[in-house]
């Protein structure tokens, strides 16, 4: 349940801190009620919006991961590292 918690608290606040990406669901919001089109314009721009925000913060979120895996030891091939004198000595 805290994990379920913690996801809502995240998409919450990634709606927040990306509400410009909401302005145009309130200027066809505002033209539902001065002009009279369709609400459902506004509705699809509101969840176009969330699908979009929720979709960059997955991706980022997958690119931060992949940045932070562990990488391999590779073998020292250079001749001339201090390391490989050591051991011809």
């Amino acid at each position: 349940m805290k994990r379920f918690f913690q996801y809502i608290l995240s998409v919450l606040l990634s709606l927040l801190f990306h509400w410009y990406w909401s302005i145009p669901g309130w200027i066809l919001l505002i033209l539902h009620f001065v002009v009279g089109i369709s609400i459902w314009w506004s509705v699809g721009a509101f969840l176009l919006w969330i699908i979009g925000v929720r979709v960059f913060v997955h991706v980022i979120g997958w690119l931060t991961y992949m940045g932070n895996k562990p990488e391999d030891e590779n073998k020292n091939k250079n001749p001339y590292s201090k390391k490989n004198k050591d051991i011809y000595k």
